[in-house]
C-alpha cells in the first residue's frame, strides 16, 4: 500500500470475511455488478460470466473495443468466463457453475429466468444450499414485472425523480451518478450476506429478491409517504400540483410550488443548511441546531432573520440575499477555516477528478490505484466500508473478456478435451489480452443472454 498522501492505495492482500464462498455473477450493466463488486471486496471469488459480445458496459468504447471505464470501475477483482447461454451446451456449464457456488447473482427479467435455465428453481434442484440473488427493475410481482428497465425509469416511477432531478426546458434530467443502481447493488450485497448467515446456521439456500424500484423507494423515505393526518389543505395542494399539466403548465412549475410548500416553515434548508457560491467555487453548510444557528450568524455577520419569521417572509428572504451576498465576497477556503473555527459543518465542493485527489478520501482508501494488462493504471472508488479483523479492499483490476474461461471450467471439472470442444462448438470462448478485441469474421450469437 502506498504511504498516504495525494496518491490512491494499492490492493491489499489478506483474506477477507467471504474468503471461500464462490460467487456466479449472470448480470450486466451496474446494480449486480455493483453487487459482485462488493462481495468481491469482501474476499469473495467472483465469477462474472459474460456472453460472446461481453457485458454491454464494455461497448461504451472509451478504452477499446471490448474494455470501458465504467465496465473496469465497476468489475474490479473479478474473474470473467465467456457463455453463450443460447447454446445447446449452456446447461452443461451452468450446472457446473451453480454445483461450485455458495451465491448465484441473476440480473434479467422474469422470463428470462426460464429461458436460459437460471431460475431459483433450476439452481436449487442443482445445489439446494445456494443463495440465489434474483434482480429485476421493477420488481418479481405486478404489471411491470416483465418490463426491462433502467435507472432514470425508476427514477420516473418511484417519484424520487420528481424530487432529485434537475430539468431542461420544462424536462426533467436523469440523475447522475445512477444512485438506485449502485443503491440496489448494496442492498443486494447485504441480502446476500443476510441469507448466507442463515444458510450458516440452517443449511438451508432461499432465493432474494432485489429491485431498482425497492431501492428508489427506500432511499425517499424520509419525503415519499402519506399521513391519514394530512390536513384537507395539503391534499387539495397536492392536487393542485397534479393538475398543473393539463392547465398548460410543467414540470417546472409542478416542482416550483412543490419545493416552496415544502420549505415552508424550513427556513434551515434557504439559510443554514445548503449550498453557497462563492468567489472561486462552491461550499456546503450543513447546521441544524440553535446553537449552530447563533455561530453561523456570530462568525459571518450576517444579520439574523426576524424572529419567527418564515421560508417565505420578506425579512427572511432579505437575510438570504445578504448571506449570498456574503459567502460570494470570499473564497471557499476563507469560509472553510471560519466555519470549521466555529465547528460549523462544511464541505468543499469537488468534480469528481477533485474528489478522487481529496486527502480525506485518500487518507480512508476510498480510492484505490489498479493496474490493467491492456490499458494500463487506473484510479477508481474503493470500498465504503471498512473491517478490522479481516481486510475489505479491491482486490485487482477488472477482468478481460474471457480471461479465466480454461481456468474456472478445469476448478468445475471440465477436463482440457472438453472445453476445446466446448469452445469450437461456441459454447464457451477465452481470452485475456488478445479478447479485446474480437477475431475478423467471428461470429456472435444473437442468444447471448444476461
Amino acid at each position: 500500500m502506498t504511504s498516504k498522501g495525494s496518491e490512491a492505495s494499492t490492493p491489499v492482500v489478506g483474506a477477507g470475511v467471504l474468503d471461500g464462498i464462490r460467487v456466479v455473477e449472470l448480470a450486466q450493466n451496474a446494480a449486480v455488478p455493483y453487487c459482485g463488486r462488493l462481495l468481491a471486496g469482501m474476499g469473495a471469488d467472483v465469477v462474472k460470466v459474460e456472453p460472446p459480445g461481453g457485458d454491454a458496459m464494455r461497448h461504451l468504447g472509451d478504452l477499446g473495443s471490448s474494455e470501458a471505464k465504467a465496465y473496469a470501475a465497476i468489475n474490479p477483482g473479478k474473474r470473467s468466463i465467456v457463455l453463450d447461454l443460447g447454446s445447446d451446451d449452456a446447461a452443461e456449464v451452468l450446472d457446473g457453475l451453480f454445483r461450485w457456488a455458495d451465491v448465484v447473482l441473476v440480473g434479467v427479467k422474469g422470463s428470462d429466468l426460464d429461458r436460459f435455465g437460471i431460475g431459483w428453481d433450476r439452481v436449487r434442484a442443482v445445489n439446494p444450499s445456494v443463495v440465489h440473488l434474483t434482480h429485476t427493475p421493477f420488481g418479481p410481482e405486478g404489471p411491470d414485472a416483465e418490463v426491462g428497465g433502467y435507472d432514470v425509469l425508476v427514477q420516473a416511477l418511484s417519484g424520487a425523480g420528481f424530487l432529485m432531478n434537475r430539468s431542461q426546458d420544462g424536462v426533467p434530467l436523469p440523475t447522475r451518478p445512477a444512485v438506485n443502481d449502485f443503491g440496489t447493488g448494496m442492498a443486494s450485497a447485504l441480502a446476500v450476506v443476510a441469507a448466507l448467515w442463515h444458510r450458516d446456521r440452517t443449511g438451508e439456500g432461499q432465493r432474494v429478491d432485489t429491485s431498482l424500484l425497492g431501492t428508489a423507494l427506500g432511499l425517499g423515505t424520509a419525503v415519499i409517504h402519506r399521513f391519514d393526518a394530512d390536513d384537507d389543505d395539503l391534499r387539495a395542494f397536492r392536487s393542485e400540483v397534479g393538475e398543473i399539466p393539463t392547465q398548460g403548465g410543467g414540470f417546472d412549475r409542478q416542482r416550483e410550488l412543490y419545493e416552496d410548500r415544502m420549505l415552508q416553515g424550513q427556513v434551515a434548508f434557504r439559510l443554514y443548511f445548503r449550498t453557497y457560491a462563492t468567489s472561486d467555487g462552491l461550499v456546503s453548510v450543513a447546521g441544524l441546531s440553535t446553537s449552530l444557528y447563533r455561530r453561523f450568524h456570530e462568525a459571518t455577520g450576517i444579520t439574523r432573520p426576524p424572529s419567527g419569521a418564515g421560508a417565505s417572509d420578506p425579512g427572511f428572504l432579505a437575510v438570504v440575499d445578504e448571506a449570498e451576498r456574503c459567502f460570494a465576497s470570499a473564497t471557499t477556503g476563507h469560509w472553510m477555516g471560519v466555519l470549521r473555527a466555529i465547528g460549523y459543518p462544511c464541505s468543499r465542493y469537488n468534480r469528481p477528478d477533485e474528489a478522487i485527489q481529496d486527502p480525506q478520501v485518500v487518507a480512508n482508501d476510498l480510492v484505490v490505484g489498479l493496474d490493467h494488462p491492456v490499458f494500463g493504471h487506473y484510479v477508481t472508488t474503493g470500498m465504503p466500508l471498512r473491517m478490522e479483523a479481516t481486510p475489505v479492499a479491491v482486490r485487482g483490476p477488472s477482468p478481460c473478456l474471457g480471461a479465466h474461461t480454461v481456468e474456472v471450467l478445469t476448478e468445475i471439472g471440465f477436463d482440457q478435451r472438453r472445453i476445446e470442444e466446448l469452445s469450437r462448438a461456441g459454447a464457451v470462448s477465452s481470452g485475456g489480452r488478445a479478447s479485446v478485441a474480437p477475431q475478423p469474421g467471428e461470429q456472435r450469437s444473437t442468444r447471448e443472454g444476461p
